[in-house]
């Protein structure tokens, strides 16, 4: 190889002879382009820092930065001659990405050159980036940092490095910066680094070297701690301690944080009035935005103040009840020690005592609440709030109404109660036997009452009774009350009728019984043609001569008459079974197949979808009767033709469409079946274990057979074999 070299006297030419990266040295000779000299070898030692990285073969020519779209493109053709820290790898395009990792995350990271320091506003600190630089190549760098965070380079002072030159070798080269007093720590922000010829932008497209994008953070400078100003203590007005917290961040919005339970508040100014400091030791932190955090201030001990009796517990409330009409509560927690004072509320009625607990009768329907004053002087909060309930309505006693006596027909009474309660629900007591009966509104029907006295009590829902109502007196029934049987009459055929005064219909009744026949159970409307009874339910009443009778239903029943329908008739291919699909009979009816011609076995006769087997090739006709023992029976026939299985004689497998398969009409109905073909002399030329009437005289091999007579063996897995002559002629 050789390469041009200017000095101030001559061009020459280096001729290498020789390099020994054992010994980190390279041979030469040194020769003017004219040939005016020459000069014998010479040694150009070459440290091991300044051995290049080979670059290994890239997919892309060119290394992209990876900053968010914001920030521009930037690429660099790759080169052995100039990079940062471990050789770059190649991209097709810009990798923009929020974290600046798009080339970290595509092919191998080699964003590994630039190391930051901690840098905080207001200081300086000394970026280093470590460069590569080959022989005979002049390199530069520089860099850019968004001090901002405003999503560009393109701000004052946001150039960190102009252009500067690199060293040959393998070196480090420094990068003082000053960090602005007003840079953003808030959210991460990012810089670009661009090493290679001379730029004077943050983008755009460099012949050799590489760019590396960083995502950095900016760490913020803590606030100082919070100072401690004037600390109040607790007294019997005030349970809680203050302090006052100064020395705050004066600009924007800060956060205090109280040790060691956590609360924190947020604010502005300077100093803060931090209030509600139970008795105990703290100590505050302040956080301003970015999240730097002041260290811990000096201990603030809130010292107990005189003891604030706790407020007095509310325990079990009683309630007014329908007998006692004001309510009382338990108080606990009370001073354990020395005299106090509790205060009712909202009366300002005093009480005293010396124990912790205290019960307080004599309660109103109201809302109350409770405090405690201890013998030092030191009044509680109010308890909780006791809430007593106005007293219960106790009811009045229920009115008997109208009283219905049993008839002959109905052997009990019955009696309407009126001036129940008008709100809520109500429990209805009878005496004696303590029956029960619940409901709602001011009157309420109680039947089923045998003869005898009753009286009545009524129970709110708020569990008050009544006084006892006055006596309601039920009368025996009167009698005696005839026996009544009925049967229904057999069913008859629609549209037929029943004659309810046939003496069947009533046999087994109390004898001499004078019969009426009636449309309803009340025995009002009267049936007009009880000989001749259309479908339906009707009622018979048996009245003896004194009067008194019974009444019971009777039902006719009328039979609809019966419809048959055997189903589709079928077509069946050398199939000599089928499974049957009649409609099936209605309720009470029964279905029944019969073979009319042909022949059929049924597996179930009464069954509508029975199986049929052993049917004759050609017309088989089956009937299915319906019937419902009352009616006449209904008919309907069925026709299902077995076709017999066709078979070609003759093949003529010239492809025209027509006679070109041995086709089997029918065969789908053999299932899987076997075929062998042999010629004249028993040679077996053509066999197939799944035949689907695709053979169209060929052989084993696909080859044509010539024009001749064949004989064929068909086997199906249904147990049938067939066999016969196949001619083939083309």
């Amino acid at each position: 190889m050789w390469v041009g070299y200017v000095n101030e006297d001559a061009m020459a030419k280096i001729s290498v002879r020789k390099i020994s990266f054992a010994s980190l040295v390279f041979i030469f000779s040194l020769t003017p382009v004219d040939g005016s000299f020459t000069t014998e070898p010479d040694i150009l030692p070459y440290s091991a820092g300044m051995v290049p990285l080979i670059v290994p073969q890239q997919d892309y020519p060119n290394d992209f930065g990876d900053a968010p779209a914001s920030y521009g493109s930037a690429d660099h053709a790759i080169s052995n001659s100039v990079y940062m820290g471990s050789a770059p790898d190649g991209e097709a395009a810009s990798q923009f990405s929020d974290e600046a990792n798009g080339d970290d995350l595509n092919g191998r990271d080699d964003e590994d050159g630039v190391t930051f320091p901690e840098m905080k506003p207001g200081t300086s600190a000394t970026i280093t980036v470590r460069t590569f630089e080959s022989l005979f190549f002049s390199g530069y760098l520089s860099a850019w940092i968004d001090w901002n965070g405003d999503g560009d380079f393109n701000d004052k002072n946001e150039r960190i490095a102009d252009n500067r030159k690199v060293s040959y070798g393998s070196s480090t080269l420094p990068i003082p910066v000053t960090v602005p007093s007003d840079a953003i720590v808030t959210r991460p922000t990012y810089a670009r680094f661009r090493i290679g010829s001379r730029v004077s932008s943050p983008v755009g497209t460099v012949a050799s070297g590489e760019v590396e994008d960083y995502m950095i953070k900016i760490a913020c400078v803590p606030p100082d701690p919070p100072k401690i100003g004037g600390i109040t203590f607790p007294s019997c007005e005030e349970p809680y301690g203050s302090v006052v917290l100064e020395g705050l961040p004066s600009n924007g919005t800060w956060t205090l944080t109280r040790l060691p339970d956590g609360e924190t508040f947020t604010g502005s100014g300077s100093a803060y009035t931090y209030t509600g400091l139970a008795p105990g030791t703290y100590t505050f932190t302040v956080s301003i935005e970015g999240g730097c955090i002041s260290n811990p201030s000096e201990l603030v001990v809130i010292e107990p103040g005189q003891a604030v009796p706790s407020a007095p517990v509310p325990g079990t409330i009683t309630q007014p009840d329908c007998n006692v009409s004001t309510g009382m509560v338990v108080l606990t927690s009370l001073p354990p020690s020395g005299p106090w004072t509790l205060t009712r509320y909202p009366e300002g009625i005093i009480y005293t005592g010396t124990e912790v607990i205290i019960t307080v009768t004599g309660l109103e329907a109201g809302t109350y609440t409770f405090t405690v004053t201890n013998s030092d002087g030191c009044t509680s909060l109010p308890s909780a709030e006791v809430v007593i309930d106005p007293q219960p309505l106790t009811p009045t006693p229920p009115v008997p109404g109208t009283i219905t006596q049993p008839t002959c027909e109905v052997p009990t009474g019955s009696v309407i109660l009126t001036g129940l309660p008008a709100e809520g629900e109500w429990i209805l007591t009878r005496f004696p036997g303590t029956y029960t009966s619940t409901g709602t509104g001011t009157s309420f029907t109680v039947d089923g009452l045998n003869p005898g006295s009753y009286n009545f009590t009524v129970t709110n829902s708020a569990g008050c009774t009544s006084a006892v109502s006055a006596a309601v007196v039920i009368n025996p029934q009167p009698g005696p009350f005839p026996t009544l049987v009925i049967t229904n009459p057999p069913p008859v055929c629609s549209p037929g009728t029943a004659d309810l005064t046939l003496p069947s219909v009533t046999a087994g009744s109390t004898p001499n019984l004078i019969y009426t026949y009636w449309t309803d159970a009340q025995a009002t409307v009267p049936l007009a043609t009880p000989s001749a009874a259309p479908e339906g339910t009707y009622y018979i009443r048996g009245t003896i001569s004194g009067g008194c009778s019974s009444v019971s239903p009777v039902v006719v029943t009328a039979l609809h008459p019966p419809t048959a329908n055997a189903g589709p008739d079928q077509v069946l291919t050398y199939m000599f079974h089928t499974t049957l699909n009649a409609v099936p009979p209605g309720a009470g009816e029964t279905g029944t197949w019969t073979t009319e011609e042909g022949s059929g076995l049924f597996d179930n006769p009464n069954d509508p979808a029975t199986r049929v087997s052993d049917l004759s090739i050609g017309e088989n006709i089956l009937k299915w009767s319906v019937s419902n023992s009352v009616c006449p029976p209904e008919f309907d026939y069925l026709m299902i033709s077995v076709h017999n299985l066709t078979i070609p004689t003759l093949i003529t497998p010239d492809m025209n469409g027509k006679n070109d398969f041995f086709f089997l009409e029918g065969i789908e109905a053999l299932g899987r079946t076997e075929l062998t073909v042999f010629d004249r002399r028993g040679m077996m030329v053509f066999e197939t274990a799944d035949y689907d009437n695709n053979w169209y005289g060929i052989d084993y091999n696909g080859k044509a057979l010539p024009d001749d007579t064949y004989f064929y063996v068909l086997r199906s897995e249904n147990g049938l074999s067939l066999s016969g002559y196949i001619v083939i002629r083309r």
